[in-house]
C-alpha cells in the first residue's frame, strides 16, 4: 500500500509534458492572420474609396448630360460635361453666397418651371441693370455706367443677337442668365418664366466637355 501511494504521489506532482508547436505550424498561423489582415485592409479602403468617390460626386465635381436645344450652338443634345460644384458647397457651409461670375456657364436646380436642371450663361450680376433693345444686350453697372455687351466676350462672339424688349435690374443674391440659343422660343431662362436666379438655386459651373471625345474642351 505504501509503494502504491508513493507511486500514485509521484504521478500527481509529474509535470505535463506539451509539444511546442512546430515551425511550420507558427509560419501557418502567421500566413493566417496576415492573410486576415489584408483583407480587412482591403475592404476598409475599398470602403473608404467608395466613401470618397460619393462625396466627390456630391460636393465637389459630377459629370452632367446635355439635354436639348437651349445652348446651341455651344453646346448639344448628348453632350457630356463636368460641374464644379466646391464653390456652392463651400458657400452653404461658411453661410455665404456663391456668384459665378459673368459668361460662366452654370447649371441651375430644378424649378417648379420646368421640373428640371437647366444649364445657363450667367450675363447678369447682382445690382446690374439688363437691358434688351433692338436686338442689342447691354448691361450696366457702378463699374460700367456706359453700358458693356457680354457677347462681345471671347466665348460669346458667335452668338445670336437677342431679340425683343426687355429689361430688368438684378437683386442682391441673383444672377441674371441666359442661353446661347437666341431663336425666339428656344431657351427658357432669366428673360423668361424662371426670372433672375437665387444664389442658392446655382448647382455648380461647367468647366470641361468630356464627350464627344473628339471635341473635349475647358470653359
Amino acid at each position: 500500500m505504501q509503494t502504491d501511494n508513493k507511486h500514485l504521489h509521484a504521478t500527481q506532482d509529474s509535470p505535463v509534458v506539451r509539444h511546442a508547436p512546430s515551425r511550420g505550424e507558427k509560419d501557418k498561423r502567421t500566413k493566417i492572420v496576415d492573410s486576415s489582415f489584408e483583407w480587412g485592409t482591403a475592404i476598409i479602403k475599398a470602403i473608404v474609396a467608395i466613401v470618397v468617390f460619393t462625396l466627390t460626386l456630391i460636393y465637389v465635381i459630377t459629370p452632367i448630360s446635355v439635354s436639348g436645344i437651349s445652348m446651341e450652338p455651344t453646346l448639344h443634345t448628348g453632350n457630356i460635361m463636368l460641374v464644379y460644384k466646391w464653390p456652392q458647397t463651400w458657400a452653404r457651409l461658411t453661410g455665404t453666397q456663391y456668384i459665378p461670375a459673368r459668361t460662366n456657364i452654370i447649371i441651375i436646380a430644378k424649378n417648379s418651371v420646368s421640373g428640371e436642371q437647366l444649364i445657363k450663361r450667367v450675363i447678369a450680376l447682382p445690382r446690374e441693370r439688363v437691358n434688351i433693345a433692338n436686338n442689342n444686350l447691354t448691361v450696366y453697372s457702378q463699374n460700367n455706367p456706359q453700358g458693356i455687351n457680354p457677347d462681345n466676350a471671347p466665348c460669346c462672339k458667335n452668338l445670336l443677337e437677342p431679340t425683343g424688349t426687355f429689361s430688368t435690374i438684378v437683386p442682391n443674391g441673383q444672377i441674371f442668365a441666359m442661353g446661347d440659343n437666341r431663336n425666339p422660343g428656344a431657351s427658357i431662362d432669366s428673360r423668361s418664366s424662371i426670372g433672375n436666379i437665387e444664389s442658392s438655386q446655382i448647382v455648380g459651373r461647367v468647366v470641361m466637355r468630356i464627350y464627344p471625345f473628339n471635341q473635349i474642351k475647358i470653359f
